[in-house]
């Protein structure tokens, strides 16, 4: 008996110290989590978060954050519901940042799964979920509050728009373009002789080009290096003949808007448009007008309409951008607009928001330039063609033609493929 009594004494230091360990460990699993959440690489973040619910599974912190993942990751977005389902009924307004210790989920648990429920067509469920939420905020909080009144407004929409089905065929433009990564991006020369799109590689984001010869597309390349882009530039547009790029380079702090020229051999390092265009806010992609003269992009400087706001500037007498002007508030809104595109002469804009009469997320709408020059009210295009997720970049070639990235699960080349849609 006395023997057994010294074992115990010795082993359990020895296992509190072990427990104390594996904690230490799985914190540090936590924090590189975290680590590739901040950075919004969800795929990343997934397993570590999905072992660490395994070990606690009483942590509805965890159950959380992994529903976040699986809610930006495309073909895998159903499976978020259940874990924020979790979360949300666990949920407290204390919440402690980077600690595994956080057991209960934050409040925003509602908003996320609120997001989950209305991306699966659960409409009013989401709406359900979007008012908890609505619930935990501030009376002070008019900005949220908008927004969240905004979120149940379109779960209705999305039942009035699906009651008419626009119709349109998808064609996948084949291996030649598309790969087994990420390809997107997608944008064509006025033209119809330059094709430019990005593709994810293994360490970056690549800048691929193709002309149009007598026998079809050429086998498109990676200019990246050319331009420069360290793989954190993207493209917006082509200039009519191809000759110029605009992209937009992405930092953690800040977006600018850049431009790299082809001199009939090469792309030129890619150079920032001037402080009429690039400021110290977030400037976003950009589309240049098919005679050159003027270019639209979207900035969140102050004096727009909430958030992104749309912008167009023109050329002066020494083709330098002019200071930009504000679209108005039939194109711009409270929230986001971003991703323009111009055809039809430049009369016809298309453009990305998550504003108007909108189904879920950014939705893409059209607008027509009336003989005054003035944008008139965006129509949104209809379902399927936006659905209750995110729709964000469309290439226009004209009315009722243009090139969009597309996510079809098990059909396709790889997690995005570029596809040429027809309107009929």
């Amino acid at each position: 008996m006395k023997r057994f009594l010294i074992l115990l004494i010795i082993v359990l230091p020895f296992s509190g110290r072990a427990v104390a360990q594996n904690y230490q460990s799985d914190q540090e699993s936590y924090l590189e989590a975290e680590y590739f959440m901040m950075l919004e690489e969800y795929r990343d973040a997934l397993p570590y978060y999905q072992r660490l619910l395994r070990i606690y599974p009483d942590n509805y912190n965890l159950s959380y954050k992994t529903g976040v993942c699986y809610l930006h990751i495309r073909g895998e977005k159903n499976l978020a519901i259940d874990y924020l389902e979790d979360a949300a009924r666990n949920s407290a307004a204390s919440y402690r940042e980077g600690s595994l210790n956080q057991k209960t989920a934050p409040y925003e648990s509602w908003y996320y799964l609120g997001i989950a429920y209305r991306i699966n067509y659960q409409f009013e469920r989401a709406i359900y979920a979007f008012e908890r939420f609505g619930t935990t905020l501030m009376k002070s909080d008019t900005e949220n509050i908008l927004f969240i009144e905004h979120q149940i407004q379109v779960c209705r929409n999305a039942g009035e728009l699906m009651k008419d089905i626009v119709d349109f065929t998808e064609e996948n433009l084949g291996e030649l373009f598309n790969d087994s990564n990420s390809n997107f991006n997608p944008v064509i020369s006025t033209d119809g002789k330059s094709f430019a799109y990005m593709t994810s590689l293994k360490f970056y984001d690549a800048i691929f080009f193709s002309r149009k010869e007598r026998s079809g597309w050429s086998n498109p390349v990676n200019i990246t290096p050319d331009i420069q882009s360290d793989g954190n530039m993207y493209v917006s547009s082509l200039s009519s003949d191809g000759s110029l790029i605009f992209l937009t380079r992405i930092s953690d702090e800040n977006s600018d808007i850049f431009v790299s020229r082809f001199d009939g051999t090469r792309w030129s390092p890619a150079s920032k448009l001037n402080n009429n265009i690039n400021t110290r806010n977030w400037e976003s992609h950009a589309a240049i007008s098919p005679d050159g003269k003027s270019l639209i992009f979207a900035s969140d400087r102050p004096g727009g309409y909430g958030g992104l706001d749309l912008y167009v500037s023109f050329r002066d007498k020494d083709g330098e951008w002019g200071p930009p002007l504000n679209l108005g508030p039939d194109v711009n809104t409270q929230f986001n607009e971003d991703r323009p595109a111009l055809t039809s002469g430049g009369s016809l804009l298309f453009f990305c928001s998550q504003g108007h009469f909108n189904m879920g997320g950014y939705d893409i709408f059209k607008s027509k330039l009336d003989i005054n020059g003035q944008w008139g009210k965006p129509e949104n295009p209809g379902y399927p063609f936006n659905t209750p997720d995110d729709e964000v970049f469309y290439m226009p070639v004209d009315s009722n033609d243009g090139y969009m990235p597309l996510h079809r699960e098990g059909k396709g080349y790889g997690k995005e493929d570029i596809y040429f849609i027809k309107f009929h």
